[in-house]
């Protein structure tokens, strides 16, 4: 692939499933077929938006050594990014990659990641996540904070070494009531000694983010 005439044809080839189809990037040639079983659910696609999304959310563990490697997010990004916000993001995607020309080169230095970063400032006021690497995560998501490293501190290690001691009795947390129970008690625990925070729209982010890993 060179050009976006080039992938749109991949895309088109995949929601027309004509598997035997070759893929040319980087010098290199490649079986749709193969490149698909390395993008789960995009074999699936019936638009170009449902290929973008299956593209999205690759593993960043599955490389296809193809320009489409570039539509991937990074995972811990996407982990605090609500869904619907990335479906916003992906459907402007979609439209304006139909939209370029076929003869345009694809950008060797495509980067989805900023891309994300770039939506939000414009849709939230300036408000984004920056600092997005493979291996560490930094976050902003109002203005005029402070990056601070995602690295875990030593009370969530105490609290982690806490919990590890009560292995026998988390296999009685085993119907979806138990679980929101003991959700219940954790988050009763955190606004009884953490008000200020548990007041505030991190805690609700971080409950969302949550959501969207384990979901």
């Amino acid at each position: 692939m060179e050009t976006y005439g080039d992938l749109k044809k991949v895309i088109s080839s995949i929601k027309s499933k004509q598997r035997g189809e070759k893929i040319f990037s980087q010098g290199k040639t490649f079986a749709l077929d193969q490149v698909l079983g390395l993008i789960p659910g995009a074999s699936n696609a019936k638009t170009t938006f449902d290929f973008l999304r299956a593209a999205f959310e690759k593993p960043d563990t599955k490389k296809t050594q193809t320009w489409l490697d570039k539509l991937d997010i990074d995972d811990e990004m996407s982990a605090i990014i609500d869904d619907t916000v990335e479906n916003g993001f992906l459907k402007i995607m979609a439209t304006t990659i139909e939209a370029e020309s076929d003869t345009k080169p694809l950008e060797s230095d495509f980067n989805m990641n900023a891309k994300m970063v770039d939506y939000l400032k414009d849709k939230y006021e300036g408000r984004t996540v920056t600092g997005i690497t493979e291996k560490k995560m930094k976050y902003k998501l109002v203005k005029k904070v402070n990056e601070v490293d995602a690295k875990i501190p030593s009370s969530i290690v105490t609290i982690s070494k806490d919990l590890a001691d009560q292995a026998s009795n988390f296999k009685q947390i085993n119907t979806k009531d138990k679980m929101v129970q003991l959700f219940d008690v954790m988050v009763a625990k955190i606004k009884e000694n953490n008000p200020e925070f548990a007041d505030g729209s991190a805690f609700k982010q971080a409950l969302i983010a949550i959501y969207n890993k384990y979901k």
